[in-house]
């Protein structure tokens, strides 16, 4: 194959490193790289693209496999390069990154930057994240297309595009013809993990602060003052993380997402906040078209960003984000 040859001349250009493809040479491999004084079978797993999609796929068979495994893509995500790194599986791509850790050897090479590219795919940001957030907090349900839309508040047009993007992932199985064609989520976390990886924070913040006895106090207390104000909000971050899937954490800042419509210094004044430039422990949040105010529930009195959209935002926390994110997930998402 054209992709394998370009990988073997790459690999051969490595000064004191060897790589012969005679499958005779160690039973069941695929290739053996020399180099270091080292000797190593590895198994190759070759992919036209590697992303969220399918990268846990990848790691599952590279987990039972009996050697090193190393996966050739022609183009490869950095999101999937740093999970498959992680587990040791080696990564080549058509852009010519390599890594490989391998008993005694360590390889590294960073390839040329990716082209620019017309965006021809329904990316899971923005609009066309609502209709992957709808599958992912309803993962039981089948759907037509219309019913889709409306409910994700999209185009029929663009919940066809997504539905057919995660159908040729195989994200996505599909059930009849023609108007009485259903789709079914049939791979929740690899649609999760895509989301996440494309999505894309455009959010406006602004930081305040007010008053309070204690962090807890002061979420209800915002919460309540933007219910008697008529504000649409939701809350997200810690504060809401400790109402949903309770961690042993300290609640810095109360963050809180409002609707487009609002004027955050207005909002301030309703809710009885100063706004600041250092030292907030409220931050206010906007995003076009109320994005992550979508599928936002009640709890207790409270609106709080749906969970999907709650693991979004705690990930940003260079805290302890990753750790709060990964228990919210494992609590309370589930996949």
């Amino acid at each position: 194959m054209e992709l394998e040859a370009e990988v073997l001349r790459i690999l051969r250009d490595i000064p004191e490193l060897r790589v012969q493809t005679d499958r005779a040479a160690v039973r069941g491999a695929d290739a053996v790289i020399r180099g270091a004084g080292t000797q190593t079978p590895i198994a190759v797993e070759v992919k036209a693209r590697v992303n969220a999609a399918n990268v846990h796929q990848i790691i599952h068979h590279a987990q039972d496999a009996s050697m090193p495994v190393v996966v050739i893509a022609r183009e490869m995500t950095e999101g999937a390069r740093e999970a498959l790194a992680a587990q040791g599986v080696g990564t080549i791509d058509g852009l010519g990154n390599i890594r490989l850790e391998l008993p005694g050897l360590l390889v590294r090479v960073d390839g040329t930057a990716p082209r620019p590219r017309t965006k021809t795919r329904a990316t899971l940001s923005g609009k066309s994240s609502l209709v992957a957030q709808a599958m992912l907090l309803d993962s039981g349900r089948s759907w037509h297309v219309a019913d889709l839309a409306e409910h994700a508040g999209v185009s029929p047009a663009l919940a066809h595009r997504v539905l057919q993007r995660l159908g040729d992932l195989e994200i996505v199985a599909s059930q009849g013809a023609g108007p009485s064609k259903r789709r079914r989520l049939v791979e929740p976390s690899a649609l999760f993990d895509l989301w996440v990886e494309e999505h894309r924070d455009r959010s406006r913040r602004y930081p305040a602060f007010m008053l309070a006895s204690t962090t807890d106090d002061l979420a209800a207390t915002v919460c309540r003052n933007l219910e008697s104000a008529g504000v649409t909000y939701a809350l997200t971050g810690a504060a809401a993380i400790a109402r949903v899937a309770p961690i042993l954490t300290s609640i810095p800042v109360v963050e809180v997402w409002l609707e487009g419509i609002a004027d955050p210094a207005t909002v301030c004044e309703e809710i009885g906040a100063d706004q600041v430039t250092s030292g907030p422990n409220v931050v206010l949040q906007q995003e076009r078209d109320d994005v992550p105010l979508a599928y936002r529930t009640q709890r207790d009195g409270v609106w709080l960003v749906n969970v999907c959209r709650l693991y979004i935002d705690v990930r940003r926390d260079p805290q302890r984000g990753s750790e709060q994110a990964d228990h919210l997930r494992r609590e309370a998402i589930g996949f």
